[in-house]
């Protein structure tokens, strides 16, 4: 009898033991094809274009300064010959304040470089006076990349520009209210210098206000607004703007993926182009030009909140007030009458404050007002019947009431819909 106890404990232990692996077994199995979905998401959702430039010094530090000390880029008050800026905008984030008519563009980073054919013999003298293990080192390096298109040298911009080491673009926000920058030393504004001579001014991290009195809230909450703004150069001779392949890469995969990766809280993103601009400064005829890459942006607000919080229930209430009509003074309809007032009252407070005191009646704003006529029209309905079941409660009057009661039954619906009418033709056709 023991051992048959002893032969069942055994079983039973087995089997817990077999039933545990395979819970593990499952467990450890879909943990797998979790974390490589993660993984997954992570890499479809990170653009090449956009990632931060990461960078070392690739020369040494002494090699660098003799390259800086022999740059004198910056002493021109203007460019000696034709030059090309290639831009490179990273847009990350906008935010509108409606309260202020202000809107805020966020970029994580934004470059401009150029080839200077004179840095490039810099370079070659810098490197033939040392001929040290380490440069013939970093010289097959180079070879072994296959390209030129290597940073071999950075330096602070501010102070670059301070010595006259490399050249002044004066670059600037059109119209801007002000520029904000990142206060991490490791972040601010740097010049790279390349194998091949090229010189980039890089800036992390920014963010740009811009007053924006034009907001057209006519159709709120379904609006769309339309923003531009342009980084120019106040150097108005031999200045030339064109988007890099970077950026041009960096746009056609924003655009591909409906401009997600550029958070705007409460609003979608429509278009964002950016494009090389040419301005003539007084005329056409003028021999000096304004130089910019401008940015247009088309944001649409997300109305489907707006639309089950507020213009659905607004509705909703107005044909509760209508429907109050086929109820009797003694089932209570007055009392409905003014809850459902007091509702649009404290909807109306609800909206107070969301966007500027405006010299026009928005969308919202009418339904409301419709909303308010409605249920006022509705109560004067029923003081009518209320006065005249009170003082004249007689047969004539009840039927005449009783076609008073029709009449606005009917006149009610129709005088809604006239206002629908004229405020979809005074709202949609502006």
């Amino acid at each position: 009898m023991n051992g048959f106890k002893e032969i069942r404990k055994y079983l039973i232990h087995s089997s817990m033991h077999k039933l545990l692996k395979k819970i593990y077994f499952i467990t450890f199995f879909y943990s797998l094809l979790f974390f490589n979905t993660i993984a997954y998401a992570i890499e479809v959702s990170s653009f090449q274009p956009e990632k931060r430039l990461e960078f070392n010094e690739l020369f040494p530090q002494k090699i660098c300064d003799d390259i800086y000390n022999n740059s004198n880029f910056g002493l021109a008050k203007k460019p000696e010959r034709e030059i090309m800026l290639m831009n490179y905008i990273n847009l990350k984030k906008l935010k509108v304040n409606e309260t202020d008519s202000e809107l805020t563009i966020y970029l994580d980073q934004r470059t401009y470089s150029y080839k200077e054919p004179k840095l490039d013999l810099i370079i070659f003298r810098s490197l033939s006076d040392d001929f040290s293990d380490q440069i013939q080192s970093i010289t097959e390096r180079i070879k072994k990349a296959g390209t030129k298109k290597i940073v071999v040298c950075e330096y602070d911009l501010a102070t670059s520009l301070k010595d006259g080491k490399f050249f002044d673009f004066k670059m600037s926000f059109d119209n801007s209210l002000k520029v904000l920058t990142n206060e991490n030393p490791q972040l601010q504004p740097k010049v790279l210098i390349y194998y091949d001579g090229t010189i980039e001014y890089v800036h992390f991290d920014e963010e740009i206000y811009y007053a924006v009195p034009e907001f057209d809230y006519r159709i709120y909450p379904f609006d769309s607004h339309q923003f531009r703004f342009s980084i120019s150069s106040k150097i108005y001779e031999k200045l030339y703007f064109e988007n890099s392949n970077k950026f041009k890469l960096l746009l056609d995969e924003t655009k591909k993926n409906n401009y997600l990766n550029v958070s705007s809280p409460g609003w979608t993103v429509n278009r964002y182009i950016s494009y090389a601009a040419v301005d003539s400064l007084t005329d056409a005829y003028s021999e000096y030009s304004k130089h910019s890459i401008k940015s247009d942006l088309i944001i649409e607000r997300n109305w489907l909140p707006y639309l089950l919080k507020f213009i659905i229930p607004i509705i909703v209430i107005t044909l509760l007030s209508y429907a109050c009509l086929y109820i009797s003074l003694s089932h209570g309809r007055a009392t409905l009458l003014g809850t459902l007032l007091v509702s649009f009252v404290a909807f109306n407070f609800v909206l107070v404050g969301r966007i500027p005191e405006l010299p026009y009646v928005t969308l919202l704003d009418w339904t409301i007002l419709m909303g308010y006529l409605i249920s006022v029209l509705s109560i004067i309905a029923l003081c009518v019947e209320s006065f005249y079941l009170t003082y004249y409660f007689k047969g004539s009057i009840k039927k005449k009431l009783s076609k008073v009661t029709i009449f606005f039954k009917i006149a009610f619906p129709i005088f809604y819909i006239l206002l629908l009418l004229f405020g979809f033709q005074k709202f949609i056709y502006i």
